[in-house]
């Protein structure tokens, strides 16, 4: 009897033991939640303020820039080559590529005459991600893709490659009022489409080559066509300008396959002639006509070269030439 009781007293003094052991935590943790909590003093807002861009900086010799794109995160990767005595004064090139989009070969192809001319060159690169198909290189990324609807100046293709010069302008990079412009197969189509629509380029001559189909300069041609119905209205003035402007319309004599798979074959594009000579000669035939009728000056011309396919390397060559005698006598070497 004694030992039952003496192991109910050890099991009560057992149990309370633990009890305390649990609950004490507890009763310590309550006054700590009772603490009043002073508030966080408040922190003024902070001003924003614009996020200075980085400069940007001709490389030497041949080297890559990236160009923040107005209005968007995306930069534009640039190719570019100097000879190495190049300075702020030296001429500047924009050459705009082919269907390939290959800026670096057009770059690379450039070197020796850049080196031989004096030139600086830059080659804007216009990826097919971020400016897909015909629409977004060749027509100068005019339209949204989705929504069909035009796109703001800043964001076409066109404006891009003005705005880039402008801004070497600005930051001291070129001491150049203007630059030269040249364009092989879809590069010229894009270069005369620039000349067309975009108003005052900075443009001092241009020589487009070997585009496979044209813009004509009326609106008797629905667009792509002609400028009827285009996404951006282009006046007669602006029509002047550009016949006022060198231009050097230039087409290789043996690129005259019409079987080419690169060449447009729709209704509109044919009515244009059956191969690249003869398309070409029409868009220049057809333009001279327009001044005629205006009677405005028109400052083109117009070259077929001999023993010449569809070659980016040979125009490449040929346009360096041209614009090294446009710099030493203001006019192109016929």
């Amino acid at each position: 009897m004694i030992t039952v009781l003496r192991c109910a007293v050890l099991a009560l003094l057992f149990s309370a033991s633990v009890q305390a052991e649990t609950t004490a935590p507890a009763q310590e943790a309550a006054p700590a939640a009772a603490k009043t909590v002073q508030p966080a003093a408040k922190v003024p807002p902070v001003a924003k303020t614009a996020i200075p861009k980085a400069p940007l900086i001709f490389p030497p010799g041949a080297g890559v820039m990236h160009v923040p794109l107005a209005q968007s995160k995306k930069t534009l990767e640039v190719f570019t080559y100097q000879p190495a005595e190049a300075d702020e004064n030296t001429p500047v090139v924009m050459v705009m590529t082919g269907v390939d989009r290959n800026a670096a070969t057009y770059r690379n192809d450039w070197i020796t005459v850049a080196d031989q001319y004096h030139l600086r060159v830059i080659v804007p690169h216009f990826s097919e991600q971020e400016f897909p198909g015909a629409a977004g290189y060749n027509l100068g990324n005019l339209v949204d893709s989705k929504t069909h609807r035009r796109l703001p100046k800043s964001q076409w293709a066109f404006s891009m490659v003005d705005n880039l010069f402008t801004t070497l302008q600005k930051q001291g990079v070129t001491g150049q009022k203007q630059y030269y412009l040249f364009g092989n197969s879809a590069g010229c189509q894009f270069v005369h489409r620039m000349l067309t629509l975009l108003p005052e380029p900075n443009v001092k001559a241009a020589v487009c080559a070997a585009a496979g189909w044209w813009t004509l300069p009326d609106t008797d041609q629905r667009w792509p066509y002609g400028l009827r119905e285009a996404p951006v209205a282009v006046n007669q003035q602006q029509l002047n300008d550009y016949f006022a402007k060198p231009v050097l319309i230039a087409v290789g004599a043996e690129d005259d396959d019409p079987e080419n798979h690169l060449l447009r074959k729709s209704k509109q594009a044919m009515a244009q002639g059956t191969n690249r000579p003869e398309r070409a000669e029409s868009y220049f035939t057809t333009s001279q006509q327009r001044a005629e009728q205006n009677n405005t000056p028109f400052n083109w011309h117009f070259m077929d070269l001999s023993d010449i396919g569809h070659s980016g390397s040979k125009m490449s060559v040929f346009a360096a030439g041209q614009f090294a005698w446009f710099e030493q006598h203001n006019a192109f070497h016929l």
